[in-house]
């Protein structure tokens, strides 16, 4: 979940006051400013860098600490600030921004393309008709260090070659992906593989339910040995029922406890609980109406 749990403008005062607490005792006398600042790591010091903060003074005040950017983009005339905060790409260690139209978006991509070595928190949520694609050079095409990752209206074809350097990834949620966008159930399959530390994936696809795979008849059959996705606890899917089947077909994961689907004729989201493994799944997939599993 977000550290700003909701995207009111008061959560996020409160989570920015919360993560800037230090600030005040800096401000007490010299003695304790030099006693915050040497004692930086083990206080965890972090800035936080929202649409309306004014970066270049706030980055000039402070000492190099790391950087969290986050906010509502769409209540932001503008994304100066923004970008001037990712311009500190090797301080960056959270970037939470939603509500971006095209046009923010495109320039927070711009600014993306280099390495962010320590960044641990990636959620961009598009509010736009027709989003920018994100390049295949998004974060230099590497990101070791992230643990959470979510895109919600984004195309980005090269997300694949990004996610294979994410050895370290917990959280996955891929929402409202579009036709651009898609991967094939067998790749995404080989690609989960490496994700050897994944617990929660979202994969919810933005085409309507017949419209996931741009060809079904040219499927292919299920690979002799399946790819394990050891870690791998709560799975949630929207989209065709022949990509999930096919997906199914693809993975093991021995750990799955919860997964949701949304039923294809209505909003409803179909729970499964209580140790599902992924050879139960097959039998799941031939009533796919079904409310529940036997257990």
């Amino acid at each position: 979940m977000s550290p700003l749990d909701g995207n009111s403008e008061r959560t996020w005062l409160g989570y920015k006051t919360g993560v800037e607490a230090w600030q005040s005792l800096v401000h007490v006398c010299r003695r304790w400013r030099n006693v915050v600042f040497g004692s930086r790591h083990r206080l965890n010091l972090r800035l936080v860098c929202k649409p309306k903060t004014p970066a270049r003074d706030t980055l000039d005040v402070w000492p190099a600490l790391p950087l969290l950017i986050s906010g509502d983009m769409f209540l932001s005339s503008g994304a100066d600030d923004i970008i001037v905060a990712l311009g500190q790409s090797n301080r960056v260690c959270q970037v939470d921004l939603w509500g971006l139209e095209d046009l923010h978006l495109d320039k927070v991509l711009a600014a993306m393309q280099l390495p962010f070595p320590d960044l641990t928190w990636l959620r961009l949520f598009s509010y736009g008709e027709t989003p920018p694609v994100a390049p295949d050079s998004f974060l230099g095409g590497s990101a070791p260090r992230l643990r959470f990752f979510e895109l919600d209206g984004i195309p980005f074809p090269g997300l694949p070659n990004l996610l294979l350097s994410t050895t370290h990834l917990v959280h996955l949620n891929l929402s409202n992906i579009p036709h651009s966008g898609y991967i094939s159930p067998e790749a995404m399959a080989t690609l989960l593989s490496v994700l050897s530390s994944l617990k929660t994936l979202y994969l919810r696809f933005q085409s309507p339910p017949s419209q996931s795979h741009p060809d079904w008849e040219s499927r292919r059959l299920p690979l002799s040995k399946r790819s394990v996705i050891p870690a791998l606890t709560y799975f949630e899917f929207k989209g065709a029922i022949e990509y999930l089947e096919d997906l199914v077909a693809f993975i093991d994961a021995p750990q799955l406890d919860e997964m949701a689907r949304d039923s294809p004729n209505s909003s409803v989201v179909h729970q499964y609980y209580s140790g599902i493994a992924m050879n139960m799944w097959n039998s799941m997939m031939a009533s796919p109406a079904s409310n529940s599993l036997p257990l």
